[in-house]
This record gives C-alpha cells, sequence and structure tokens, in this order.
C-alpha cells in the first residue's frame, strides 16, 4: 500500500466543493460539465430568492456584493468563489438548502453555557408559575359552607 506525504482527507472541508449542490471541480481543474450547466441553471433561482429577501435596493445590493445570477463566462473556480460566498452569507434565505445552512452553521457555534443570573431568573420564573397555578386551583374550588369565619 502507498503511503502518502500528505493525507488525502484530513478532516479540512475541501476547497473544490460548490456548497449546498454538493459539486467538486475535478482533479483536472474543472467541474463535470453537466453539473456546471445545472449550476448556472437552479444557482439563477436561489440567487433571485436571497435578492428578494432583502429589504435593500438593487444599488445597495450591488454595492454590498450580492448577485442575483453566476456568470458563464467565468471559469470555473471564479465560479465557486462567487457561489461559496453567496451561499455562506445568504444560504439560509434558498429554500432549498436553509436546512442544510443552518446544520453547518449551527453546528460550529459551541453550547452555550447560561449564566447564572439568568438561570437565577428563569428558576424564579418557573417557581411563580406554579404558585400561580396552585392559586388558580384554590380560587376554582368551592368553598365548604359555614368553614369561614368573620
Amino acid at each position: 500500500m502507498k503511503s502518502y506525504n500528505n493525507p488525502r482527507n484530513n478532516g479540512t472541508p475541501s476547497k473544490r466543493k460548490f456548497k449546498g449542490f454538493n459539486f467538486y471541480i475535478q482533479c483536472n481543474g474543472k467541474l463535470k460539465q453537466s453539473n456546471r450547466e445545472r449550476l448556472l441553471k437552479e444557482s439563477e433561482v436561489h440567487l433571485n430568492e436571497v435578492t428578494s429577501s432583502l429589504p435593500q435596493t438593487i444599488e445597495e445590493l450591488i454595492r454590498m456584493g450580492v448577485i442575483s445570477e453566476l456568470d458563464s463566462s467565468l471559469t470555473d473556480y471564479e465560479l465557486l468563489e462567487q457561489w461559496n460566498k453567496m451561499y455562506d452569507e445568504y444560504g439560509y434565505l434558498m429554500s432549498e438548502f436553509s436546512e442544510q445552512w443552518e446544520k453547518e452553521k449551527l453546528g460550529t457555534i459551541p453550547p452555550q453555557k447560561t449564566p447564572s443570573i439568568v438561570q437565577t431568573l428563569l428558576d424564579e420564573i418557573e417557581s411563580l408559575k406554579k404558585r400561580v397555578s396552585e392559586l388558580e386551583k384554590l380560587k376554582s374550588q368551592p368553598i365548604p359552607s359555614g368553614s369561614i369565619d368573620f
């Protein structure tokens, strides 16, 4: 078995992957033709979802670097750069990719520990809710006659 100086897969994400689509630029430096055609066709729909969801004007979107379609005259690596930038920033607005985008992004955030003051307040709120519930139960029960002393 051949031993590689650099492992082929060391766990870092591929720099040749079109996020969301899961297309890869091949070892010859090109995207498979059918994948390129699909990318150019379908990305227009997803990018239009982004531009129609954002409240900014077209001029502001252009200044922000938001694009509404990929340019077919670009190289595969240029398309990769443009698409991945849009996916990373606005993937949550793309209906087909929003769930996947959320899993990727939220999976990288370490779980947050609730600060003690917040936890104390949450505990007190729960205690108050229980007391209110008990008082409502008591209030709804009929009062037996002759048990009230004035």
